[in-house]
């Protein structure tokens, strides 16, 4: 048997921790370890576990990232209310990890395609970590090469711009996409896997300049990042890769591996790496449920919002809630409620609604031993960077969303999107246009419990959805009746917190994270001023 490569990875984090990052650049150890190309991929394998996937316990990119408006946890989560000592996000071991790998390349006897290759392997997982970084913190130092523990001057260098970091990051993964192989071995990095990320980036980043008006982007820089996801994304649209016949088919698989859909996938194996996000959905313990907000953003089957379609019949139970509904919802919640008081089978969800999309009866159902496939990087994805960076950009057409979009709806049973919006629904905010706001729903629906919403929330700049106040629907769920045990409002509808309990979001503040002030200690005197974000 091949141990998959998403497990080889926790292996040799293991086996080979001596390889990985641990010695100075400059020791009689690490030249001895650069013998030739099998040397690179094994110290590669590091890398693959900043793809978190479900996770291995109770936090990950699917289903445990409640922080957003599309799930309200069962414990109340707020902004921090002052700025943290420490933060593991601010984390730059990657980024030495591929510097150092640049430079011992060009030592390792093997051909120059190889070279090529994994220099580009180096700058897809370098252009990965800053990109989460600049999501995380906006302005960081940014580092194209190790550094002896003892260059403090460079080590602790002042944070670069947003943008200046970016267009780096653009660099390197346009490197990666000219130089990677079209396929090394199964389900790891190679060029389309790097097209994949750059129109996530892309779209990240034009929007982020179009939106964040502080950052006085031109408008040439913000078409060019938008024009670069869309033709990624239109690299991937040719037929390699093409949608399942069912939705819920890249979240409860046992095996993505002859899935058409996936373009990079974490495989999970019992006794190798396993996961809970099926436990966290199966089990007594309170599930964190679909906000009201959320669930009411899904279409009618008519293409119709719930305001305005004549399909709509209610929330007065589950049942209303599902008929006629988008596929999606129905296969994203459960076909009953369970709440304080009234439990089915002993599951409890904050608000009601079970999610139910992750679940898979072939699988170990016990947390943390789930082995259910994770997806990372697939079509639907890129489906919606397309139309998103098409409509951005100034031009959408009817094609663009039929190839799109419309494919997405198709799945789900829903009637397409035209490029003329015939509607107009009573939640649009009046500063999204009608055909923006459908594409922006479709994007939320289709990537429900994802980890896509809160970033894709602070790049609109819409910080007012995180605000309970402003968006009280995030903080509420089904419409049940009385039973004496759980918190309703006047309407009806389940309050997983006391009213007392509010998120606010403060403008600018909350769109970045604090710098933690344990790293800013670290920094000469007279740099620390310039070391903190706005607002904390």
């Amino acid at each position: 048997m091949i141990l998959p490569v998403m497990l080889i990875a926790i292996s040799v984090t293991t086996a080979c921790t001596k390889y990985l990052d641990k010695t100075n650049p400059d020791t009689e150890v690490d030249p001895t370890y650069w013998k030739n190309e099998n040397s690179v991929r094994t110290y590669n394998w590091e890398f693959y576990n900043l793809f978190t996937g479900f996770g291995t316990g109770a936090s990950g990119d699917f289903y445990f990232s409640t922080f957003s408006d599309d799930q309200t946890p069962s414990g109340f989560s707020q902004y921090p209310q002052t700025t943290a000592a420490t933060n593991g996000s601010w984390f730059f071991g990657y980024v030495r990890k591929a510097n150092i790998m640049l430079e011992r390349i060009d030592g390792v006897p093997m051909p120059d395609e190889a070279k090529k290759h994994w220099k580009g392997v180096a700058r897809f997982f370098r252009a990965y970590q800053y990109f989460t970084l600049v999501q995380t913190f906006g302005a960081v130092p940014f580092y194209n090469r190790s550094y002896d523990v003892t260059d403090t001057t460079m080590l602790y260098r002042p944070r670069d711009p947003h943008m200046t970091v970016m267009d780096s990051v653009l660099s390197d993964i346009n490197y990666a996409i000219d130089n990677l192989r079209a396929k090394d071995i199964d389900n790891t990095v190679n060029k389309d896997v790097a097209l994949a990320l750059k129109s996530r980036i892309c779209l990240f980043e034009g929007t982020y300049r179009k939106y964040h008006t502080e950052l006085n982007a031109s408008a040439a820089s913000i078409a060019d990042y938008l024009t670069q996801a869309k033709d990624a994304a239109s690299k991937l649209m040719t037929g390699t890769y093409t949608l399942a016949t069912s939705y819920q088919t890249s979240y409860n698989s046992m095996d993505l591996s002859s899935d058409k859909e996936m373009i990079l996938y974490k495989k999970y194996l019992t006794g190798y790496l396993t996961h809970s996000v099926i436990g966290y959905t199966n089990s007594s313990t309170q599930m964190h449920g679909l906000s009201k907000s959320a669930v009411e953003s899904y279409l009618c089957t008519d293409g119709q919002p719930i305001g305005l379609s004549p399909l709509y019949q209610g929330d007065n139970t589950i049942t209303t809630v599902r008929a006629n509904r988008d596929k999606r919802l129905l296969q994203t919640i459960d076909t009953f409620l369970c709440y304080n008081g009234t439990l089915i089978n002993g599951l409890n969800s904050s608000t009601g609604y079970r999610p139910a999309k992750f679940l898979q009866p072939a699988a170990a159902q016990l947390a943390p031993y789930n082995d259910t496939d994770a997806p990372l990087f697939w079509l639907a994805e890129i489906l919606l960077n397309y139309a998103e960076a098409s409509y951005e950009l100034g031009a959408i057409t009817q094609a663009d969303l039929d190839k799109s979009i419309n494919l997405l709806r198709a799945r789900a049973g829903v009637a397409p999107l035209s490029v003329i919006v015939a509607f107009n629904d009573p939640k649009r905010d009046a500063d999204v246009a009608p055909l923006l706001w459908e594409i922006r729903r479709e994007r939320r629906v289709e990537l429900m419990m994802d980890g896509f919403r809160l970033q894709d929330i602070y790049r609109w700049k819409k910080g007012s959805y995180m605000d309970s106040k402003l968006n009280p629907d995030s903080f509420l769920g089904a419409k049940v009746l009385d039973n004496g045990k759980v918190s309703r409002n006047a309407q009806g509808y389940i309050m997983p917190y006391p009213t007392t309990s509010q998120r606010v979001f403060v403008d600018p503040k909350n769109y970045l994270s604090a710098v933690p002030t344990n790293q800013i200690l670290l920094y000469p005197a007279y740099m620390q001023p310039t070391m903190q974000n706005p607002g904390w």
